[in-house]
């Protein structure tokens, strides 16, 4: 199938190692609001006793007592098709998470006793390769919150673009706003009986930093099954499967296809 890979028009989007970390005094690390623990890690950065190349991660409290989840590592460059690099990265993204569970404990209340227990499975990666489909989802689709007539998910997310920086660049749909993903970027161009789900979607690199989050995904993910699953009853490609019953098939399931999702009752 054709394909773009990741970095022709744009750098490709940086990857992040996942942690987890016990021991922390939930009521005291409350005290700290996201800007101020933006501003210690700038500060913890500046002064050149941390390596901290992000400095916009987030912290989240878990349903576990003590237990925070942290988005924090940034690792650029990454060519996720090349086995080496891929390890290059892990190794990179552990060394990072270390680095990270340093400066929490030392420098943000609440993290004093922290222990790091545990760093995701695999480094998230955000962007490799993006097949080129019989649409081609891009970042007007997003920012003019367009709809389309083969829509299998609608997505309000922004452009989040985790680039080579500190900082992570957004780009808001309009308030209220939502775009949709059409079956078309489901399906690469000139082969037949494929379909592709979730970040592989055909999107450029600005679009795709919307539709890759994991809601989208699972959405997608339900359209492509459903459509595989109508084509071989119909005795049909899925290019060829209808795509008002493939919607009506989808809506029954519970799929969001119409925004507001509930008509508001007026007085």
């Amino acid at each position: 199938a054709p394909f773009e890979r990741a970095g022709v028009d744009g750098p490709v989007q940086t990857a992040t190692t996942t942690f987890r970390v016990v021991n922390v005094d939930p009521v005291r690390a409350a005290t700290v609001k996201r800007p101020e623990l933006l501003e210690r890690m700038r500060e913890a950065s500046a002064s050149g006793r941390y390596d901290l190349p992000r400095l916009d991660g987030s912290i989240h409290r878990t349903p576990t007592p003590g237990v925070m989840l942290a988005i924090m590592s940034r690792v650029p460059d990454l060519d996720a098709t090349d086995p080496a690099d891929l390890t290059r990265a892990e190794i990179e993204g552990r060394r990072q998470v270390s680095e990270y569970v340093r400066f929490l404990r030392n420098e943000v209340p609440g993290y004093e006793r922290a222990e790091l227990i545990s760093t995701s499975t695999q480094i998230g990666v955000r962007e490799s390769r993006r097949i080129k489909g019989d649409y081609w989802l891009a970042a007007d689709d997003v920012v003019n919150a367009r709809r389309h007539e083969d829509d299998i998910a609608l997505c309000g997310a922004p452009i989040e673009d985790h680039h080579t920086g500190s900082d992570t660049r957004w780009r808001y749909l309009p308030d209220g706003e939502v775009y949709g993903i059409p079956y078309r970027s489901l399906l690469p161009r000139g082969v037949e009986d494929l379909l592709v789900a979730g970040k592989c979607l055909s999107a450029s690199h600005d679009a795709h930093a919307s539709a890759r989050n994991m809601a989208q995904c699972m959405a997608m993910g339900q359209a492509a099954g459903t459509a595989g699953a109508l084509a071989m009853q119909s005795d049909r490609t899925p290019r060829a499967v209808d795509r008002n019953v493939l919607r009506d098939r989808l809506r029954g399931s519970g799929a969001i296809l119409e925004w507001p999702a509930v008509t508001p009752v007026t007085a």
